[in-house]
């Protein structure tokens, strides 16, 4: 099945990126299924996957988390299964990040696959991310408002945030297989399933400031080759009352915060942030070295992959590559393979790139992030 995108990147980050939310109808034709409901379902009952049940019997709503180990006891109707990061487990799913990334990758957080029986739903809420949801199996009806400031929110469940108001939808629509919604954050949207009926969700985080600066503090604290200044009390004679902190004080700690940011390398630090993934990547078994990978590439019988949630950033310098919380050195030499690094996101012969492979730099970069489970070599034998 081809996945392409009937849209107009330009035209959509000009006109609705981050801006309003936008019906497309027939975003993907003759669209089918990546996964089947019994398949997604199964994979809610392993350890490790991040799963729920939102069921809701006469207005009243119940969250059950799991792995599970059936789904009898939810009836026939009125409930729903979310699962999170479905493309790291299923590889015909991390497929379906490929025509968005027309967005940076490093803003991608996941694709969260949701099956709805009849009437099921999650009720109406705002999500502080941004997301595309396309329509798989069966239809739903969706409503979707203008961003709004200051919702009223509940909890009808300790593990399940609702708007308490009701909203005026701008988009008021069913939703066939191939159809495709864009919701900014902060968005309220609900969508009930007519029958039952597969969603697929791809999210883009976006952290708030505090989010963002714990995250760049942290990676900065862990840096060997950062000297991190210390606090110094400005010089005075009288503190005052001890148990008093005036304004001079907070002052002069701000004022120490503020400049310790600015002369500190936050590039590199943001840039080690964006290149997380959002889970642990899994670590190869054994060590891959330039010489066995370079004998690996005789052969058609190899694959280079990209492992499904692995992020591979260069900065704006192109004197980095960046991927996993870590940072590899870029020369001009060596430039051409990490641009293909960043780029390739389908599976590869390692026999087609045997050229660049010959560059022994390039060879041990390959080797490096094979050994930090970013890519993987896998034999077609297998």
């Amino acid at each position: 099945m081809s996945l392409t995108l009937n849209l107009n990147p330009r035209e959509f980050l000009r006109e609705a990126w981050q801006q309003q939310p936008r019906l497309i109808r027939g975003a993907f034709s003759h669209f089918n299924d990546l996964i089947e409901p019994e398949i997604l379902a199964g994979l809610a009952l392993e350890e490790g996957v991040d799963s729920r049940v939102i069921e809701n019997h006469d207005n009243t709503w119940n969250v059950i988390h799991g792995p599970f180990e059936s789904y009898e006891e939810f009836g026939e109707e009125g409930w729903t299964l979310l699962v999170q990061s479905v493309n790291e487990w299923i590889p015909e799913v991390q497929q379906l990040i490929a025509p968005f990334r027309f967005l940076p990758d490093w803003r991608i957080d996941d694709v969260m696959i949701s099956f709805a029986t009849e009437n099921g739903g999650v009720g109406p809420h705002l999500d502080q991310y941004d997301v595309f949801i396309i329509q798989g199996l069966g239809r739903r009806h969706w409503q979707v408002g203008a961003r709004v400031a200051n919702a009223n929110e509940h909890c009808p469940h300790p593990d399940l945030k609702q708007l308490a108001d009701e909203f005026e939808p701008i988009i008021d629509a069913v939703l066939e297989p191939g159809d495709m919604l864009y919701i900014p954050a902060g968005c309220p949207h609900n969508g009930i399933a007519l029958e039952p009926s597969l969603n697929y969700s791809v999210g883009f985080r976006a952290p708030n400031a505090a989010e963002l600066g714990a995250s760049v503090a942290d990676t900065l604290s862990q840096l060997n080759d950062v000297k991190l200044p210390r606090y110094r009390d400005a010089e005075q004679d009288d503190f005052g009352s001890a148990f008093v902190v005036d304004a001079k004080q907070l002052a002069h700690a701000r004022e120490f915060l503020l400049q310790s940011w600015q002369q500190l390398d936050l590039d590199h630090a943001l840039l080690l942030v964006m290149s997380q993934s959002k889970r642990p990547l899994p670590q190869p078994e054994g060590t891959m070295t330039p010489d066995e990978l370079m004998a690996l590439a005789q052969s058609d019988d190899t694959l280079l992959i990209r492992t499904p949630g692995a992020r591979i950033l260069l900065g704006p310098t192109l004197d980095m590559l960046y991927s996993n919380g870590e940072a590899w050195p870029i020369d001009q030499n060596l430039l051409p393979f990490a641009r293909f690094l960043g780029e390739f996101w389908n599976d590869v012969s390692l026999a087609e790139i045997a050229d660049h492979l010959a560059n022994k730099k390039a060879a041990t970069l390959c080797c490096d992030l094979i050994n930090a489970g970013v890519i993987d070599v896998v034999s077609q034998q297998d």
